[in-house]
């Protein structure tokens, strides 16, 4: 008897040990902590143009806050230089060979960038392009970013009334061959075209301390120049610096990204336009479309993330959404 009682509290405790074990499996697999555990095992790459302005820092932003909430480990990774794009395509490559599971990328210079996107391709890993389309790779997820030649052309018509026939208006443009500056420059310039405006375009690879010395030299060349209009912000307040050193700070001037630091510009009277894009929502965005494209959901092959012309009339409003974006 005593040994048949042993044996029944032996596979009583078996018993209780399986149903234990069995309980525990079911009831993680679907539990919230394990669908955060599932989404924390994708890894995504953003590569940007570079993290060294205000502009990418704010796309960068909105790419961390969607990796939270999509529970998503996330690098946020960029060259020095936005004409380092030979750099640029580097780190997507060693994104790509350390198994990165999807690319959110902001490409320099497009025909640069594409080999390394079909290699992405060929290997499966869903790419979202950001900010500047390569419009050869069409295997691409979705574009998300702002329609630039469109943009470009809502400045040129703000000007528009302020100019008169046979005018000379000053360009200040990013690294030529970049889409982006590109369609910026191409956008205003069809806005003007039937005012026979005299362009003075040139490339100060959207940095500041070089378009203040590209503007010092416009206004040597050229000192009936009316209007200036910048593709960067970066660019624009370098140009206002190079008019304030000429005395010449009354020179209508436009800025176009909608950074921080454009919007005070415009707010203080020195830029009378911004062309703002969101680069928040184009960070947030992408990380949202490359996480659906791995859930196999349905992406739209292009997002238009949208611009506001920004002038002292909305300039505290677009602050005050810039602010809440940035926690500030």
């Amino acid at each position: 008897m005593r040994n048949y009682m042993k044996y029944l509290a032996f596979f009583t405790v078996i018993l209780l040990l399986v149903a234990c074990s069995e309980a525990n499996s079911s009831g993680g697999d679907n539990s919230a902590d394990s669908i955060g555990e599932e989404n924390d095992s994708y890894k995504f790459a953003t590569v940007l143009m570079t993290l060294s302005s205000e502009y990418w820092q704010m796309h960068k932003a909105g790419a961390e806050d969607a990796a939270k909430e999509f529970g998503i480990s996330l690098d946020v990774l960029g060259p020095a230089d936005e004409t380092q794009f030979e750099e640029q395509v580097k780190i997507v490559e060693d994104q790509i060979a350390s198994g990165a599971d999807a690319l959110i990328i902001a490409p320099s210079l497009p025909e640069a960038m594409l080999p390394i996107l079909n290699q992405a391709d060929n290997e499966n890993i869903p790419v979202v392009l950001a900010d500047a389309d390569v419009e050869e790779f069409e295997d691409k997820v979705t574009f998300i970013g702002t329609e630039n030649y469109d943009a470009g052309k809502l400045a040129g018509e703000y000007i528009s009334e302020q100019l008169e026939d046979g005018d000379k208006v000053a360009i200040i443009r990013g690294q030529l061959g970049a889409k982006v500056h590109d369609e910026r420059t191409n956008g205003f310039q069809d806005a003007l075209k039937d005012k026979n405006i005299e362009f003075i375009v040139q490339d100060a690879q959207s940095d500041r301390v070089k378009a203040v010395n590209i503007m010092e030299n416009v206004l040597t060349s050229n000192s009936d120049v009316k209007v200036v209009f910048a593709t960067s912000d970066e660019m624009a307040l370098g140009a206002y610096q190079g008019l304030e050193n000429n005395n010449r700070s009354d020179l209508p001037l436009i800025g176009f990204d909608g950074t921080p630091d454009g919007l005070q510009a415009v707010q203080d009277g020195k830029i009378i336009a911004d062309i703002a894009q969101d680069p928040y929502q184009m960070g947030y965005m992408a990380i949202e479309a490359a996480y659906k494209a791995l859930q196999g959901e349905e992406v739209e092959k292009r997002i238009d993330s949208g611009v506001n012309v920004i002038t002292n009339e909305n300039v505290e409003e677009e602050i005050e959404k810039i602010n809440g974006y940035l926690g500030d």
